[in-house]
């Protein structure tokens, strides 16, 4: 996704064995490393060795990385520092493949590199919790993200010293909250990362460029034309001057996003003759780097332009270059964009029936985006997609970018291997056999990364539909329990209160019998209707916290023939208040269960809370069931989508004749 640009380019620029540093050829290149290796005898070298292969055959062959990281390894065992650099170096093989592995690799690394304060230390700690944090971001849990790089990375970049590094992390947690839509708190973030960067070296002046083009379309986002224009100007000025110096990167990229940045802004300030010259570039570009969404995307803003100069005709014709496009018709918001325009324009054409046809067709696919919600969701990750497209180039850089130039070099060294002779030709088909067969394993691993997200996606969907079904039916019951007690209640105490004063007046005795059967009555009902009202909304749980709200809803659970014995432990009065309540309504549900269903006489509820964890769990000595064949009722699904809610686990065991056990543990947060 295009909001990892960031945290891959410092991955890139920033790896202790950047191959930018590389030889001109990485057959040279690991000649030389292998003849070091076998010429040394110290132990610290062969290790500095080993690790710098690893490094380098990470992206190649990770059967090969993983061989050369065992023998480094082994040679690091007298040094401390190198061991602790090997987690780093296996890390990165797993970074994009294995996140739970990788995740612990690098705590793992973290804790050893912890014990030693030099300044090449704190870098590389800043780059194992950026990767950590990038982990985080793959796994679409930005407040993760977030707090990483604030509270460690960016603490640890100012202890190395290291402006350029530093400056690119500033830069790198103002994309989130761009990225985000809070465009206003990545203000600073962008500007701090402008600071430190301002004096980079030409030969990283592509970090710089990203800087202003990152820093302008957040501006452009907040409407603020000036500096919008301001920093496209500068990414200018940069990206001319680059055109003088070996970076040691591809700047066609920069270019491609400067012109489809001034493409959006020269729109939206109305200025369409020059709108229309920088999309023009941008589809040249994008066609020489075979970036096809870019290309597509481009050419919807000139058909955009076109629309808005009355040159319908022409606006048609370019809208259906790209309606049939694969790329852009992932996403079905963009279907619907492309049938709406098509619309649009045939309506401007004067041909009112196919115009009435494109409208049927967006009105077919915008009904297959379901519910509102998940259509504002749909095209909310859309908008996403399409802000981080235009870096995502730089995010595979690492990956890409060698492959390319492998591509490059091999087919320079084929043809020179011809005119050779026939051994070197034999040498060369059998590289490239290798390298296409990694490169097929590295296309099947992203179909299945791929399918990976989208079905994060869906069950994040699902999650939010479950919260605002929860929050609405707490809502509701709040509002209910406010109605009963205070509406109903107070009616039914007044209606006692004249009932009395009535009998009173008229000298009738308080102890005639049809006159007290009566009271008793209004007495009975007041109490049953608190006892609901309390059921709907406990004010217990906000007068005095869970664990007595617990107590008192177990209390009122038992009757004569269920005795239930509630168990606390540890339990805080600091728990979010939301939270509370919904563990309270999983609580009430279970007992409600047990009371309908079990037939137990005896009952466990036991509440415990630590470390962030609150757990629950209920014993009782009924009749049981089988938890393969009893059919699902409301209650227990009631009690699941809670559990989902907060991300819990749930658990039930159960045997006919032999009891049930319920175990729940739910993640819980502080106010």
């Amino acid at each position: 996704m295009r909001n990892y640009i960031i945290f891959l380019a410092l991955l890139i620029f920033y790896s202790l064995n950047s191959l930018a540093q590389l030889q001109t050829a990485d057959q040279q290149y690991t000649d030389s490393l292998n003849r070091i290796l076998n010429g040394s005898s110290r132990d610290s070298v062969k290790a500095e060795v080993g690790f710098k292969l690893t490094d380098f055959w990470v992206d190649h062959d990770s059967t090969k990385a993983v061989l050369y990281l065992k023998k480094a390894r082994t040679w690091s065992t007298k040094y401390p520092l190198l061991v602790a650099r090997s987690y780093w170096y296996e890390a990165l093989i797993y970074q994009d493949r294995n996140y739970a592995k990788a995740e612990k690799l690098l705590i793992h690394a973290d804790s050893l590199l912890s014990k030693f304060n030099t300044k090449g230390v704190y870098r590389l700690r800043s780059m194992v919790w950026h990767n950590y944090a990038l982990i985080q971001q793959h796994k679409d849990d930005l407040k993760a993200t977030i707090n990483i790089l604030i509270n460690r990375v960016l603490p640890l970049s100012k202890k190395a010293g290291d402006k350029e590094l530093l400056g690119t992390e500033y830069l790198s947690i103002g994309t989130v909250f761009t990225n985000l839509g809070q465009y206003e708190k990545a203000t600073p973030y962008l500007q701090q990362g402008l600071n430190a960067l301002k004096d980079t070296s030409p030969n990283k002046y592509y970090l710089l460029v990203n800087a202003y083009l990152t820093t302008a379309g957040n501006y452009y986002h907040l409407k603020n034309h000036q500096l919008t224009k301001k920093h496209l100007d500068l990414a200018k000025t940069i990206l001319d001057k680059s055109d003088h110096v070996v970076t040691g990167y591809p700047m066609a990229i920069f270019w491609l996003d400067y012109y489809k940045s001034t493409t959006r802004y020269f729109i939206n300030t109305k200025q369409y003759p020059l709108a229309l010259l920088d999309a023009d570039k941008a589809i040249k570009l994008a066609e020489k780097l075979n970036d096809n969404y870019s290309l597509q995307e481009v050419i919807f803003e000139k058909y955009r332009i076109l629309f808005k100069q009355k040159n319908f005709a022409l606006a048609k014709k370019t809208l259906l270059q790209i309606i049939d496009q694969p790329e852009i018709n992932t996403l079905a918001t963009n279907k619907v964009k492309m049938t709406e325009a098509l619309a649009e324009v045939s309506y401007a054409n004067g041909d009112i029936k196919e115009a009435y046809n494109w409208i049927k067709k967006s009105k077919a696919l915008s009904d297959s985006l379901n519910e509102s919600k998940l259509k504002e969701d749909i095209n909310a990750l859309e908008i996403k997609y399409k802000n981080a497209e235009n870096q995502k180039k730089i995010a595979s850089l690492n990956t890409e970018k060698k492959q390319n130039a492998l591509i490059i070099k091999n087919n320079k060294k084929t043809n020179l291997l011809l005119i050779a002779a026939s051994f070197f030709l034999l040498i060369s088909v059998i590289l490239l056999y290798f390298y296409f067969r990694g490169y097929k394993k590295l296309a099947e691993q992203r179909t299945i990364n791929y399918k990976q997200k989208v079905a994060e996606l869906q069950q994040k969907q699902q999650l939010e539909i479950s919260k605002a079904m929860l929050n609405a039916e707490e809502k509701e019951r709040n509002r209910v329990a406010q109605d009963l007690h205070d509406g109903l209640g107070g009616m039914l105490s007044g209606l006692k209160i004249n009932l009395s004063n009535w009998a009173k007046h008229r000298e009738m005795q308080l102890h005639d019998v049809e006159l007290q059967r009566i009271v008793n009555q209004l007495d009975n009902s007041v109490t049953e209707l608190r006892h609901i009202a309390r059921n709907m909304m406990p004010q217990t749980l906000l007068k005095f916290g869970l664990e007595t709200a617990l107590k008192d809803l177990a209390e009122s659970a038992m009757s004569k023939h269920m005795h239930i014995d509630f168990q606390a432990l540890n339990i805080s009065k600091h728990i979010a208040l939301e939270e509370q309540i919904i563990i309270y309504r999983i609580v009430q549900e279970i007992l409600t269960n047990t009371l309908k269903h079990a037939q137990a006489s005896e009952v466990v509820l036991q509440c415990s809370e630590n470390k962030n964890r609150f757990y629950i769990t209920v014993e009782d000595d009924g009749i049981g069931f089988n938890t393969s064949t009893y059919k699902k009722g409301l209650g227990i699904e009631n009690i699941k989508n809670r559990i989902a809610y907060l991300k819990g686990t749930f658990e039930i065991d159960s045997h006919p004749g032999n009891g049930t056990t319920i175990n729940i543990e739910i993640p819980i947060s502080y106010e």
